[in-house]
């Protein structure tokens, strides 16, 4: 201070004197006194030189001349000359700590103009010399603090320790962050060798730098030190880790495996190295889980953990620690699976900035307080398994950039979940992105699932989405032959299923084309498809006739559902539900009504034939028994009714049963044929009989005057029943009719008669089991609708038997007169519902 003091007093002197002194150099004044030259400043170099400045005057000048007057001890003068406005003089190792008085004197061609001196202290703009950084070093229990030390060489300072000490040294640093490239400068207050500097951050490596100058700001700053290295020492982690949770598989028990995923803490974080990480998971009763499955003793380099967590609310807490202590808590929590899951971020979307860059943006769900939300993204593979990305950020943001691990060509799933503080994290949203779509690098593999003739189905797998590098839009499907052109088609992009139709014979190459954005990608595997000719027509032949089956099918049910095509196909055959006889009751006798001596029997349905001549027919009675025409019975064969007749039948039986059979022939004549066309027949037959060898001498005239009498006769059959045991009602008529009027009443009634004795001598014999009509050889048949003539006869030769049987004896035909017989059934034919067989024309 008293050094300082001393040079003060000195440059108050120098100034005095130079003010009563005469100017070294004299000039010339004008008239007008012109503008002087103004000295702005001076830079000082200890020892070295000085360098001033200064503004020229409106004087033109040639040049100019720096004098720089040293006053005390002794006086010597230091000058420099140049046309410019500075100017650098040698002080040839005069130490700055003296008196300086400056002046600058302008020439001009005819005068010499000479500024106002200015006196002061060489320090006061002196430059300091650079010093020496020795070393910065951490500082125990001040993790934010460097001890720098620094020195100087005191030839080439110009203060002394005093001086610094009493604060007449002022300083600044420059520090960097290891990672970092803008340098930061903070004052400092140097009182000493070694100062303390506490603008750091724990556990971070800085490059520090050290500048002086003297006293006020007219000293300008010394050059920078040399850079020396320092590490700060390490401090409790100042934040939590990121947290987050995935839930990969819960059982029937409600138990679920998480997958605990966390970041790293960085430097700036961390605050030091950090030793290990600590989780803890508990309910919201303070129960704390006992098995922490892969979440023990967790080391530094792990990010990620499992185990389970039993159904219900759980809380997982993360912590880091290092030397110095134990960072806050990252908290998490899980719902129970009874809790509604809130709802997902709306507007999620997502844009490619650049080929490694996404721009994802969201906004925040509607009437929902958020606590954070969590962005998700990771590469979409099918042979591999990806990495997943996440970042978990505050409320407020709602966009984020992701670069890690983004790459173009590649397809990229990105969700965006919202947290709800203890509620958990709810629903996502995810969309599907490309930085860069290219052309797909393989084709789609075809494979032959079926040729059917002209026809080949195709399926084939989609392109590994490794391989698409972009959104399939659509395939192309190739199919090549020889002498031909090529057929393409194009396929949409959600088809795995194709079918060609229309192929001619020949061999075809099929292969397939992805096509994204980008264009087409390259082409798959060929598959080789034969197309013969004989397949075509194996399918033809397969196909047509099941065709053909079904259209009549379909013709015949159309058919049958068809009311005027039932008519027109079945007009001829009656309905027997519409006869007059449908709704008949027979008269009751006392007989009728006698009780069978044996049990309930079956019912047997027959027919009866009656021989009548035209004029007894015109005179009978109905209510008359005409007893001979009782005795006439049917034959029949026993593989047309297998049912026994009873053996105790009586002629009186029979003939009473005739005889109601000709009162209803009777009645038959007054009814017209349709309402006879429903008439019940179940069984009829016909008996044509032949010649037969060796017949009865006294018989043979009335059976030959009864053949030509029948030949000249028709017959008419109806249908009667018999009840097994009991009497028979008359159903069944024969009626026959003489076609030569000239015959009397009473030849035709002795003929009669006669036939009539006959028949009684062989009734027993010609008994049977069901009803059939005998005829003549010649004779013919006919009903009102179906005619029976000799061309049926001939038609049935199968239907001539030798014998006649009974269920108690064996018909001998030796005995009869009649020719040989042959059975015509007439069961299935339109005269079972006939009353009669009309009169031959």
């Amino acid at each position: 201070m008293e050094r300082s003091s001393a040079v003060v007093w000195t440059c108050l002197l120098g100034v005095g004197l130079t003010l009563v002194l005469p100017p070294a150099c004299p000039f010339n004044s004008s008239k007008a006194d012109p503008r002087l030259p103004q000295l702005i400043g001076c830079v000082f170099l200890h020892r070295d030189n000085v360098t001033c400045r200064w503004e020229a005057g409106d004087t033109p000048t040639t040049d100019y001349t720096l004098q720089v007057h040293l006053m005390l001890p002794q006086k010597h003068t230091f000058t420099c000359i140049t046309s410019d406005t500075s100017c650098t003089a040698r002080l040839d190792g005069t130490s700055v700590n003296f008196c300086f008085c400056i002046t600058i004197t302008a020439h001009s061609h005819n005068q010499n103009i000479t500024s106002h001196p200015r006196c002061q202290s060489g320090r006061t703009e002196v430059m300091l010399s650079p010093v020496t950084l020795k070393s910065s070093q951490s500082v125990s229990g001040r993790p934010r603090c460097l001890n720098v030390t620094w020195s100087y060489i005191f030839s080439d300072f110009p203060l002394s320790d005093t001086e610094i000490k009493a604060g007449d040294l002022k300083s600044q640093i420059e520090f960097t962050a290891q990672g970092q490239f803008n340098a930061q400068v903070e004052t400092v207050n140097v009182t000493d060798n070694s100062f303390l500097v506490c603008l750091f951050k724990p556990d971070t490596l800085y490059t520090v730098r050290l500048r002086h100058r003297y006293m006020g700001p007219q000293s300008p700053w010394s050059p920078w030190s040399n850079a020396c290295q320092g590490r700060t020492g390490e401090d409790a982690p100042s934040a939590a880790p990121a947290f987050w949770m995935r839930v990969k598989q819960t059982d029937k028990n409600g138990w679920r495996f998480i997958s605990l995923l966390w970041k790293p803490l960085p430097c700036f974080l961390s605050n030091g190295k950090v030793l290990f990480f600590n989780v803890t998971c508990q309910t919201e009763s303070a129960q704390v889980l006992i098995d922490y499955g892969s979440c023990k003793d967790l080391h530094h380099t792990n990010t990620s953990c499992s185990l389970l967590l039993p159904a219900g609310r759980w809380s997982c807490a993360l912590k880091a620690s290092n030397s110095a202590g134990t960072s806050p808590e990252a908290r998490i929590w899980l719902r129970g699976a009874s809790e509604t899951e809130p709802p997902a971020p709306r507007q999620v979307t997502a844009n490619p900035l650049d080929d490694s860059g996404l721009d994802v943006r969201w906004t925040a769900p509607v009437d929902w307080s958020t606590s954070g939300f969590v962005v998700e993204w990771f590469a979409v593979r099918e042979k591999n398994s990806s990495i997943l990305y996440w970042e978990r950020l505050n409320s407020s943001c709602t966009a984020l950039v992701i670069t890690e691990g983004i790459k173009p060509m590649e397809r990229y799933a990105v969700s965006v979940k919202a947290l709800y503080g203890e509620r958990g994290a709810g629903q996502n949203t995810t969309v599907h992105i490309y930085t860069r779509q290219g052309a797909p690098s393989a084709g789609p593999k075809v494979v032959v699932q079926q040729i059917s003739g002209s026809r080949v189905e195709l399926i084939w797998s989609p392109v590994p989405v490794e391989l698409l590098h972009g959104f399939i839009r659509n395939y192309t499907m190739y199919s090549t032959t020889a002498n031909q052109p090529a057929r393409r088609v194009t396929v949409p992009g959600h088809v795995l299923r194709y079918s060609l139709e229309d192929l001619s014979p020949g061999n075809y190459d099929i292969f397939m084309q992805a096509n994204t954005d980008a264009g087409a990608g390259a082409a798959g595997p060929i598959a080789n498809v034969h197309i013969g000719s004989e397949e075509i027509w194996i399918v033809i032949y397969a196909i047509l006739p099941l065709i053909l089956t079904i259209l009549v099918l379909v013709l015949m049910a159309c058919l049958a559902q068809n009311k005027m095509v039932k008519q027109k196909l079945c007009q001829d055959i009656p309905d027997p539900s519409n006869s007059s006889l449908a709704h008949w009751i027979p008269k009751v006798t006392l007989e009728s009504m006698r009780q069978p001596a044996l049990a309930e029997k079956t019912e047997i349905k027959y027919s009866d034939v009656i021989l009548l001549g035209e004029r007894e027919l015109l005179n009978a009675d109905p209510d008359q028994d005409i007893s001979y025409q009782s005795n006439l019975q049917t034959y029949s064969s026993h593989r047309y009714s297998p049912l026994p007749v009873p053996g105790d039948q009586t002629p009186q039986d029979t003939r009473k049963s005739e005889k109601k059979c000709i009162e209803s022939s009777s009645r038959a004549k007054t009814t017209s044929n349709t309402d006879l066309s429903s008439c019940p027949s179940i069984y009829s037959s016909v008996l044509i009989s032949q010649t037969l060898k060796c017949p009865p001498t006294p018989l043979l005239s009335l059976s030959d005057r009864l053949s030509s009498e029948w030949q000249h006769s028709t017959v008419s059959v109806n249908d009667g029943k018999l009840q097994l045991g009991g009497d028979s009602e008359p159903s069944v008529s024969l009626q026959g009719r003489s076609t030569t009027r000239s015959d009397s009443l009473l030849s035709q009634t002795d003929e009669l008669k006669t036939f009539r004795l006959f028949l009684k001598q062989h009734q027993s014999t010609l008994s049977s089991h069901s009803s059939s009509v005998l005829l003549s050889h010649p004779t013919e048949v006919t009903s009102p609708q179906h005619p029976f003539s000799h061309s049926l006869y001939n038609l049935l030769p199968s239907l001539q038997p030798d014998t006649f049987t009974r269920s108690d004896d064996t018909f001998n035909p030796s005995f009869s007169p009649f020719p040989h017989s042959v059975f015509v059934d007439f069961s299935y034919c339109p005269v079972e519902c006939d009353p009669y067989i009309s009169p031959a024309v």
